[in-house]
């Protein structure tokens, strides 16, 4: 009864935390747009055996995420909300775990701190509000890993089973990467061990089993439906990410680490400090060797983004709150080191979220900055009112801080570390309004000219940039594509009797003069936000009786 509680309470705080302005915020290009498009084809095809992006196969990511996607929008409609709503899923179940496998590694405290620390920390909470596939991935291979430590040092089928089916729907969330990110640190932990535990020989084949079930189903129905060139284009997708610098995402080898320690603050200063290789036999020596794999993998890969090395956030979490709890059991004076630098930290935090909700409202300010390119120039332009609201987030933290700093006076330092951490989590949600403004400023005008056709039987295409916006917001419904699958826009400027629906462009506005010269075909017809929209002249539709092309 006691553990049914505790659930309650966490979907509970998981509601509070992450429901609200959940849908306010437009989806963000590129990641987010791609794959809510996705699902939303799926919908408008009523096929779900298959991928597509803008209804040509898309052979980037298996489909489990955007099946979860579909499924919401079938439930609350195509909209920001239903795209992210199941990352809102995956934050219960990710917090109920954490409890439940800290609970089992050390004690039930253990777990309860190892979820607040997670929640409170600024990247592993905000991944939760996004439409990406991470958290879902991360949280898979997780618990695949958790699964796997028991088999290791238990020897029960049950648990390889458990392992090799979570492991497998890690494969199907975002492909054979997260066999990668299981098998290597789960070796390393094995080899490191190898005179204390020994492996179960049914219970390999009972993890591979599963393991194969359920990441090899969709494959294996891909087979079925003579589609192997979608597997041959996937496989061959995941070599080259690993191989090349994909769209421009680059960066120096130390990137990811970078990253994890500002993006995990407050939860990467402690982990700093619990950082030790002793123990090989235990879980934590685990979750170093997830941590280190993981970061030195993403290290070498070319391709170099923010939430590639997300699965580093259990294994700091982790550290974190093995290094906080037993301070909170040794008391109050213990923690004092603690409880300053949260203090310290929460002001920096503050004032800097201050700074940026003034900078929002006085983007001019920004002009004088050298440098800054043109595009930019023109969206900062746009003359968006300033908003007071844009100042909650650093009144909420400061708020919280002057009351902190009087717990710290009166050495109450356990009450500090415990309202830091729910101060963040609360602070990400009151900058919703920061971050819309973020969006209008970087997409907003792409946004609002896609969806002045979203009613309309319409080809949106962008000129000179890669974007899924058109597609999503302008709720296409068809595509136009040559023979070879291919999709460009010397095919539409070019082929005026080919055309079978009114055709639209657009593209940043700075650069309208030059698309202008190089197709004289098009009008420019509207600039809005940084962007510029374009309509074939005589614009027509040339077949009355069209029928959507099929793609297989």
């Amino acid at each position: 009864m006691q553990n049914a509680k505790i659930y309650i309470y966490v979907s509970l705080i998981t509601m509070t935390l992450f429901l609200p302005f959940l849908g306010m915020v437009d989806l963000f290009d590129w990641d987010e747009v791609n794959f809510a498009e996705c699902a939303r084809e799926m919908l408008v095809r009523g096929d779900y055996s298959q991928v597509l992006i803008d209804y040509i196969p898309f052979w980037e990511k298996p489909p489990l995420f955007i099946w979860m996607q579909a499924c919401s929008m079938k439930t609350f409609g195509v909209s920001n909300f239903a795209a992210r709503f199941p990352n809102v899923v995956a934050a219960f179940f990710t917090f109920s775990f954490l409890i439940y496998a800290g609970s089992k590694i050390k004690e039930r405290n253990f777990g309860l701190l190892w979820a607040l620390v997670y929640c409170g920390s600024f990247l592993p909470n905000i991944y939760f509000h996004s439409g990406i596939i991470d958290p879902w991935f991360n949280l898979f291979i997780f618990s695949g890993i958790y699964f796997g430590y028991q088999a290791f040092t238990t020897n029960t089928i049950l648990n390889y089973a458990l392992s090799g089916c979570l492991i497998g729907l890690s494969i199907l969330t975002k492909g054979p990467v997260g066999l990668l990110l299981f098998f290597t640190p789960a070796f390393l932990f094995i080899l490191f061990n190898r005179k204390i535990f020994s492996l179960n020989i049914r219970g390999l084949f009972a993890f591979v089993f599963s393991l194969i079930s359920a990441g090899g189903f969709w494959f294996l129905l891909l087979v079925f439906q003579g589609k192997e060139i979608v597997i041959y284009d996937f496989l061959a997708y995941q070599v080259r990410l690993f191989q090349n610098e994909d769209a421009g995402h680059g960066g120096p080898f130390y990137y990811h680490f970078v990253v994890l320690v500002i993006g995990c603050f407050p939860a990467s200063f402690f982990a700093l400090r619990k950082l030790s290789f002793k123990n090989k036999e235990s879980f934590q020596f685990l979750m170093l060797l997830t941590l280190v794999f993981t970061i030195a993998l993403f290290s070498i890969v070319q391709t170099k983004i923010i939430h590639y090395s997300s699965l580093c956030y259990f294994p700091i979490t982790y550290l974190a709150t093995g290094y906080l709890l037993p301070k909170i059991k040794e008391g109050e004076q213990s923690l004092k080191l603690s409880a300053r630098i949260l203090l310290i930290s929460l002001g920096i935090y503050g004032l800097t979220l201050f700074c940026f909700a003034w900078t929002l409202n006085h983007p001019l300010s920004l002009l004088s900055i050298t440098g800054i390119d043109k595009f930019t120039i023109d969206t900062i332009k746009q003359g968006l009112p300033p908003s007071l609201l844009f100042y909650l987030p650093s009144i909420l933290v400061l708020a919280a801080l002057t009351k902190l700093i009087y717990f710290y006076k009166k050495n109450q330092n356990r009450i500090i570390v415990i309202v830091a951490f729910f101060t963040i989590a609360i602070s990400i949600i009151s900058a919703s309004f920061m971050i819309k403004r973020v969006g209008l400023y970087s997409q907003g005008g792409h946004v609002a000219l896609c969806k002045d056709f979203k009613d309309q039987n319409v080809i949106i295409h962008p000129i000179g940039f890669k974007s899924f916006v058109p597609l999503y917001f302008g709720r296409q419904n068809t595509s136009f594509v040559k023979d070879d699958g291919t999709l460009l826009e010397e095919f539409f400027l070019a082929n005026q009797n080919d055309l079978r629906l009114p055709v639209y462009f657009t593209s940043k506005a700075y650069k309208k003069a030059e698309i202008l010269k190089l197709y004289p075909k098009i009008e420019l017809i509207k600039e809005l936000g940084g962007f510029a929209l374009y309509k074939r002249k005589n614009n027509r539709i040339e077949a009355l009786n069209h029928q959507d092309k099929k793609i297989d």
